[in-house]
């Protein structure tokens, strides 16, 4: 789950280039004091260990969007290491704001998460989820699989069930070894339902399997696509896994492959869409203007998309997208949009919600998401570290950003609690199906409720912006291990 981490800089220079002074006086001057209180002068010496910090607090104060939050911190804070001194910056109702250094992250794993763009990895996700016997251990769900990768060389499935890792039973405390490594030993266990009781049960019999070493993948975003017919209509599908121009900061790859894909869809003559976003904890806003830009009402081009608001220091910065018209060709020129969305969906994903409704209906079906309605923008240092400070709100054409709580769906299907999955793109697969009964007229039959589209409150406090580091008790993923994360454009 991060992460679009690698994203440009976007209006750093004039933090960079800020005279320090004017935010290090009230810090150093109090300990230059207490330096120089023994009878030496010791200024410079704190001056070389509270330089880092200092820096850092310094672009918090110019950038941050919640900057007048920031607490006041003791004198020995200064002397902490910047993956412990970040976190004591932040505001109380924000918990997106991060900080990458290198040597905490290879210590950690030794590699990047698979759902970096490029990685070592044995090439699935997972989902940590109780065992669905009702005994007191967890087993791992296998969500996807890239083609070609250790794990789909062995046959591992999406939907298998991954009882053991290396003959032990699985956990929050070695899932790390399903994620890479010099091979792993898993225990696959197949669920049926007892014919006297109608409850489920494991199969007796698991197979092993035996993972190879893992290798460099690429993870590209648009994972799956493809047109279903039902019925004289064409109705395209799209898997997004993340907002990601390419496979580093200078490419684009991956927004011409999806400008090549929607003339596809366009040739196919597509008259209904499905997105699904249900893993897709966002990325670059660029490349959620794109996607908007393909999906939307051919009359809304060259119109607000999104704006995005700065703090007070920083107004002069705000701006806002508009959808592009350079790519009117690849319009589909659609009226409405059916979006499955999951636990994960956030950020981007959430922003093309907000931002394309009022233009178009915008259809969810799934379950809630996460609720990110900020941005962030990448700081890199020039001690070795990267800073993801929350920087902007993101609103729509009616200046809307009140979705803190996320977006409920109006049909609430949960994939967790069905069994046996089919692969995506498959009609049968849960939540593939239940949207094209949706989108045909009827009701989807797997519905778990049925409700109106709910409101949004308006937070009476910004509390509600807190997001767990965890999504759930019981639910954890190799996804959650990413920050969701709206990274602004250069």
């Amino acid at each position: 789950m991060v992460i679009c981490r690698e994203s440009p800089i976007f209006a750093t220079k004039s933090t960079h280039n800020m005279k320090r002074s004017f935010y290090f006086i009230p810090v150093w001057a109090v300990m230059a004091f207490a330096f120089l209180s023994c009878g030496e002068d010791r200024t410079y010496e704190f001056l070389a260990k509270t330089e880092v910090d200092n820096w850092i607090e310094a672009q918090m104060r110019e950038i941050y969007l919640y900057y007048q939050e920031i607490p006041q911190l003791e004198m020995e804070d200064y002397f902490s290491p910047p993956e412990e001194f970040f976190p004591k910056l932040l505001a109380s109702q924000d918990k997106y704001s991060y900080i990458e250094v290198p040597a905490e992250t290879d210590a950690a794993t030794g590699v990047k998460l698979r759902n970096a763009i490029q990685t070592v990895t044995y090439g699935f996700d997972f989902v940590l989820t109780d065992d669905p016997t009702g005994t007191s251990r967890q087993v791992a769900r296998v969500l996807q699989v890239l083609p070609q990768s250790p794990a789909a060389v062995i046959g591992l499935q999406r939907g298998d069930f991954i009882t053991e890792v290396n003959g032990n039973n699985v956990s929050s405390k070695n899932t790390g070894l399903l994620e890479n490594g010099n091979g792993t030993v898993l225990t696959v266990s197949t669920l049926s339902t007892d014919e006297e009781t109608g409850e489920l049960v494991w199969d007796e019999e698991a197979t092993e399997l035996t993972l190879p070493a893992a290798v460099p993948m690429e993870n590209n975003p648009l994972f799956l696509y493809k047109v279903i017919e039902r019925d004289g209509r064409k109705t395209g599908y799209l898997v997004y896994n993340e907002f990601k121009a390419g496979i580093n900061d200078s490419d684009a790859s991956y927004l011409e492959q999806m400008l090549q894909i929607f003339q596809w869809f366009k040739e196919q003559g597509v008259t209904d869409f499905i997105l699904d976003l249900r893993y897709n904890q966002g990325g670059q806003v660029t490349c959620a203007q794109l996607l908007a830009s393909l999906l939307a009402p051919a009359g809304c081009l060259g119109q607000e998309f999104a704006r995005f608001e700065f703090n007070d220091k920083r107004q002069d910065s705000n701006y806002s997208l508009n959808f592009l018209t350079e790519y009117a060709s690849c319009n589909l020129n659609l009226d409405r949009l059916f979006i499955i969305s999951g636990l994960y969906t956030a950020s981007a994903s959430e922003m093309m919600v907000n931002c394309l409704r009022p233009y178009m209906t915008v259809n969810l079906l799934g379950t809630k998401t996460l609720g990110k309605n900020v941005a962030m923008t990448r700081i890199d240092s020039p001690y070795g570290f990267v800073m993801y400070p929350v920087t902007s709100t993101v609103l729509n054409k009616e200046g809307r950003s009140d979705y803190a709580s996320g977006f409920t769906p109006e049909y609430i299907i949960s994939e967790l609690n069905y069994y046996p999955w089919y692969e995506l793109g498959d009609p049968n697969e849960l939540l593939l199906k239940n949207a094209l009964q949706w989108m045909a007229g009827g009701v989807p039959p797997d519905a778990e409720n049925v409700s109106q589209p709910e409101e949004p409150e308006t937070p009476e406090s910004t509390a509600s912006l807190r997001l767990p580091r965890k999504p759930a008790s019981g639910y954890s993923s190799i996804l959650s291990k990413r920050s969701p994360a709206a990274i602004l454009p250069q």
